[in-house]
């Protein structure tokens, strides 16, 4: 996907913190809204989830994309498998799930979807957990539950050398793929520049660049020709996820 314009301009920076809640949905979420293509409905945000939330409790699926990265706290959809602080979930359209939301100490989540997640309520579920539905044909596939902790980084040919990375889920065909960058305490140099349009998260640490330093729960995105980040050094080290469109 080319084009795609999250934030008013390249590298601009989107402090969480300054970020207002506003309600989501009719079950107590809330988010903080912190990129958003008007054209495609494709947005990013960070979801507040309370304690001892309670969700509908009908399975359901939506005609657009999932992607979430458990920031703190756990949550569960099935009453069975917990995600967790550090948890990375990709889930594609058509993807049954939802059948007993639930959140006993609350959670917050980086959330992303490539459109308006409209629910298609399934009032009987043919499994009890997660299942696709026929028309599930993302070539991504389903990353149903990946704790980054247990994911090795290693070198990537589009990132300096010194920066390991860390891939959680990717599209063969497109060439879209989400991942981790850990730039090493120290680093100096120059960002890469991916050649797709991306948004980048900073999860810990912190970067220095050519739009100013980027600190934790700082977001912005950059078309193809923007170097990540703008990133010019890291004096502690800095951990951030990246997302990168693919080709159209």
């Amino acid at each position: 996907m080319g084009a795609m314009r999250k934030t008013e301009k390249p590298l601009q920076r989107i402090r969480a913190s300054e970020m207002p809640w506003e309600p989501l949905g009719k079950h107590g979420l809330r988010r903080r809204l912190l990129g958003l293509d008007e054209a495609t409905g494709h947005v990013t945000s960070i979801v507040g989830i309370p304690e001892n939330w309670r969700g509908g409790g009908v399975a359901h699926y939506h005609d657009a994309v999932e992607e979430v990265f458990i920031l703190e706290g756990s949550v569960t959809l099935d009453d069975v498998h917990y995600w967790k602080e550090g948890d990375y979930f990709y889930r594609p359209a058509h993807i049954v799930h939802g059948h007993d939301e639930k959140s006993h100490i609350g959670a917050m989540a980086l959330t992303r979807s490539d459109g308006v997640l409209v629910l298609n309520l399934v009032h009987e579920p043919a499994e009890p957990k997660e299942y696709p539905l026929p028309e599930s044909n993302d070539p991504r596939g389903h990353v149903f539950s990946l704790p980054v902790a247990d994911v090795a980084a290693g070198p990537d040919a589009a990132f300096p050398a010194e920066w390991g990375i860390k891939p959680l889920s990717a599209d063969p065909v497109s060439g879209a793929r989400t991942l981790i960058a850990e730039i090493p305490a120290g680093w100096q140099g120059t960002a890469p520049v991916l050649g797709t349009d991306w948004e980048a998260f900073i999860l810990a640490g912190s970067v220095d660049g050519t739009a100013g330093d980027f600190v934790p729960q700082d977001y912005t995105s950059g078309e193809a020709d923007t170097p990540l980040l703008g990133a010019t050094g890291s004096t502690k080290g800095c951990t951030v996820l990246v997302w990168q469109f693919g080709r159209q």
